[in-house]
């Protein structure tokens, strides 16, 4: 018995052994294999931690353990890589025999970082050959990796996380391919990469594809990479998407909210230059909008920058207005609004825009041609729309917001001549009862952080001249006539009046958000008046002061027809209260208190009611 069980354990010590020198033979076999293609394509030694270990499950694997694959010899940037667990899987599994090669390599929380110094020398270039007729490259695939770029000469910088990608390990100077995913900016994202030459890019640059999937956008690039004097791109890509605003978010462009589910299409020949990426005469669209020209895309400052040389069909902005883009009839009567102004928009993004369009809209304001420029630099925006065709005259406008400070500010400015009034006053105010040839011409400054404040802090100038027109919904004449025999409460609007009027017009400064003039003029066949005072704009109330002239028929003579003259009022007449329904009487001092008393009085002054 005792003679068995020693045979026993002779055995199985035996057994052990050899198991131990087996496993520890392909332990061997399977690291020398990936140490020798390493070092034959970059001259340089793969370094790990402890002893090599092994796993069964699911497959039979070789583990080692932080493993550092060294950048070329000479560059002081540390490693190409550091690789938390290798695990190398043979070809012919656990009992395999010989060196029938590496089926698998696996990567668990590798960090890559691809630098470029200061001298221009990339740190995975190893001056290696292409491998012709060497075997195929090995199977390679990241578990939660990390892969990070930075060119010191300028100080471009790129980290993706989470990355996981499946790829072949060859020698730096032969081809690569890859697919897989990433997290950048918070963001997954799929990928798929074909590079002719890795080491070339670094170098005169290498043939490339690359297809990018992200939420609210795709991307596509085939052509020339190269980093050799900065990054370049040479080739035709495009760039398109269902929903703009996830996409520019992706970047850190935060767009107004009516920007949410736009859709885009940008495709043209691509190269790198001081724009950053630039499609020269691309063709592009949003939504319905389409045009064609050159779009420069870049990153800087924290912030995407758009650089765009174009021309379009129609520009019509109406849908991507978060609130209505158009005045409304009410608008001059509600209250101005004291919710603060979102400007983040300015603060996300930088662009430089000239854009050519044949019409232009938003909302109820639409032009025909123009010409439309935008600059927009750290939170400071300058637009201009010039040579517009608009309500059958032309205006010129101007617009810059200072979104930056902590107080906004705005300088606005429009020259218009032979504009319908009716119209544009419709699209600005909500106010469509003028009609003639409006030539307005406006300088105003304001701040503040809601749009009460602005119109608080109103100051500036403001002029405008309306002829051969009338006033919808009022006669002016039958008004002050009323007057000299009592005071009048409103506008009293009927829709089958009106006044028709030769000119008026008048001249306005501009201070703390009160507008003052002193040659408000009217001139018709029927009334004529001068007029003076206050419009104050945040209250939204008059205090003016007419002195109009009524035309009354004269007593025809036996040689002449009878002609009209003109009847003035002995005292100025009164226009005060809320714009919309002002208080209409003769300045009498008492005249609110005794009316009756204060006509008594008008009348020895020799008022006459106009027949």
């Amino acid at each position: 018995m005792r003679k068995i069980i020693l045979a026993c354990l002779a055995i199985t010590a035996v057994l052990i052994v050899a198991a131990g020198t087996f496993l520890t033979s392909r332990i061997r076999t399977v690291s020398a294999d990936l140490a020798e293609r390493v070092e034959s394509h970059t001259g340089v030694a793969v370094a790990s931690s402890g002893l090599p270990g092994v796993s069964f499950w699911p497959r039979f694997a070789v583990t080692l353990d932080n493993v550092v694959l060294p950048a070329p010899k000479g560059m002081t940037s540390g490693p190409l890589a550091t690789i938390e667990a290798m695990h190398i899987v043979p070809e012919d599994g656990l009992f395999g025999w010989g060196k029938n090669g590496i089926a698998e390599i696996v990567l668990e929380h590798p960090s890559i970082n691809l630098i470029i110094s200061a001298d221009g020398r990339a740190n995975w270039n190893y001056d290696a050959k292409a491998s012709a007729g060497a075997p195929d490259g090995l199977p390679l695939r990241i578990v939660n990796g990390r892969i990070a770029f930075l060119d010191e000469r300028t100080g471009t910088a790129v980290a993706l996380a989470d990355v996981e990608a499946q790829t072949a390990l060859s020698g730096p100077a032969d081809e690569l391919t890859a697919k897989g995913a990433f997290v950048w900016n918070e963001r997954r994202a799929s990928f798929t990469l074909f590079v002719k030459s890795p080491q070339r890019i670094a170098e005169d640059g290498s043939p490339t594809d690359v297809t990018l999937q992200a939420p609210g956008l795709s991307f596509q690039f085939s052509g020339r990479t190269a980093l050799v004097k900065g990054f370049e791109l040479d080739g035709q890509a495009g760039i398109k998407g269902t929903d703009l605003a996830m996409a520019a978010s992706w970047f850190g462009a935060a767009l107004p909210a009516g920007m949410d589910g736009a859709r885009f299409d940008l495709a043209g020949a691509i190269d790198s230059s001081a724009r950053g990426l630039l499609f020269t005469n691309a063709q592009f669209m949003l939504d319905d909008m389409r045009g064609q020209g050159d779009v420069g895309l870049a990153f800087g400052k924290g912030r995407p920058k758009l650089d765009a040389d174009v021309v379009v069909d129609m520009i019509d902005l109406t849908r991507y207005s978060a609130t209505s883009a158009a005045a409304s009839t009410a608008f001059l009567a509600n209250p101005w609004s004291s919710a603060r102004l979102d400007l983040s928009a300015l603060r996300s993004l930088d662009a430089i825009l000239k854009v050519g369009t044949n019409a232009f809209a938003y909302g109820a304001f639409r032009t025909g041609p123009a010409e439309l420029s935008a600059n927009v630099t750290d939170g400071l925006l300058d637009l201009k729309i010039a040579k517009a065709t608009y309500a059958e005259g032309t205006l010129d406008i101007a617009l810059k917001i200072d979104g930056k400070a902590d107080t906004p500010a705005i300088e606005f400015s429009a020259n218009g001549e032979g504009i319908a009034a009716d119209k544009a006053l419709l699209a600005a105010l909500g106010f469509g009862d003028m009609h003639g040839r409006l030539s307005p011409s406006l300088s105003l400054q304001a701040s503040g952080e809601t749009l009460a404040d602005l119109v608080s802090t109103l100051k500036g100038h403001a002029s405008f001249r309306t002829v051969g027109g009338s006033l919808a919904g009022v006669d002016l004449s039958g008004v002050f006539g009323k007057v000299s025999t009592a005071i009048i409460e409103g506008w009293n609007r009927d829709d089958r009046q009106s006044t028709a009027f030769d000119a008026l017009s008048a001249t306005f400064a501009i201070s703390d958000g009160i507008a003052e003039t002193s040659n408000l003029v009217l001139t018709s066949p029927t009334l004529t008046f001068t007029g003076k005072g206050e419009v104050d704009l945040l209250r939204q109330a008059l205090d003016l002061k007419v002195d109009p002239q009524l035309a009354v028929a004269a007593s025809p003579s036996a040689t002449a027809p009878a002609a009209p003259q003109r009847a003035t009022f002995p005292v100025a007449i009164q226009v005060k209260g809320p714009w919309t329904a002002p208080r209409i009487y003769p300045d009498m001092p008492g005249i609110l208190e005794d009316p009756a008393g204060a006509y008594a009085a008008l009348r020895k002054l020799g008022l006459v009611s106009p027949d």
